[in-house]
Parts: C-alpha cells; structure tokens; sequence
C-alpha cells in the first residue's frame, strides 16, 4: 500500500473558528477541560486533532515529536499565566478578571498559530487507521474521554 501525500487547507482562523464552535459543546467542553486539568493534556492539540480527524488527515508517526516540540514556545507562559488568573480570580476585580480571560485566550491563539505552522510544514497523509483524537488520549491515559470527540463536529459555514 502506498501513502498518498495530502495537501489541507490549513489556517489558524480555519482552526480558531474551528474551535470556538467545537469547545461550545458542552460535553466536548467538559472533556477538554478534565483532558487538561487530570491528565495534563493540550486542549489546542487535541482541538487540531479533532479538525485533523474531520478531514480524515494524519501525519507520520515519527512527526508526533515535532507536534508537541512546537508547543514548547507557548505551553509554559500559558501554563503560568492560567495558574496566576485562578489564584487572583477571588482578589480581582470582575472586569479585571474578564481581561485577564481575553489575554489567555490571546495567548490560547497564539499556541494555536504555533501548531499551524507546525502542521503546515509536514508532510500529511489520509487516515487510515484510528482517529487522532483517541489516540492522543491514550496516550495521556484518559482513553475513555475519547467518547466526547467520537462524534463528529457541528457543521459550520467554511469549515
């Protein structure tokens, strides 16, 4: 069997538009969130795989390495900051508070815009074996939170 290169169209709007709708899920919102806060998961690679699994893509086993490498940039300053805004949330001031979730989400784009560049600059494949999705749940060991991204996303205009 020969693998057949693909070419996605791949931009970060596509997978911040992408995003926004499917995190608006609530069962798909619970999950990321227990994906995050129990095993130490990306939510934004997860959210990648998930459109990655829509277009029935996959990358090269021995590319998982530079996905995550790419995350390195930004996962810490995010990490950082996300702990600060949760131990200041009872000492700030409401509309401070909701600037400091505009500035996560400000940083949450720009890990996403690190994952594109990433993405876009390996060489992809059809799927053809399991979705990306569980497997990346396995391996952080929450396999059973597989079930709330086994469906597929909303449908959405310009996906």
């Amino acid at each position: 069997m020969t693998i057949e290169h693909v070419r996605i169209s791949l931009t970060l709007e596509r997978l911040w538009q992408f995003s926004l709708q499917y995190y608006s899920v609530r069962e798909v919102k619970e999950a990321c969130l227990q994906l995050q806060n129990q095993f130490h998961g990306n939510v934004n690679l997860l959210l990648l795989l998930k459109w990655l699994d829509e277009q029935q893509v996959s990358f090269r086993d021995e590319d998982w390495h530079k996905v995550e490498e790419c995350l390195g940039r930004s996962e810490a300053l995010l990490h950082s900051f996300r702990e600060l805004r949760r131990k200041a949330k009872v000492h700030l001031p409401d509309t401070l508070y909701r600037e400091s979730l505009q500035f996560e989400l400000q940083l949450e784009k720009q890990q996403q815009s690190d994952l594109v560049d990433c993405m876009n600059s390996l060489q992809l494949t059809n799927n053809q074996s399991e979705p990306l999705t569980l497997r990346y749940c396995r391996q952080l060991g929450g396999e059973h939170l597989f079930q709330a991204f086994s469906e597929p996303a909303p449908t959405q205009v310009n996906q």
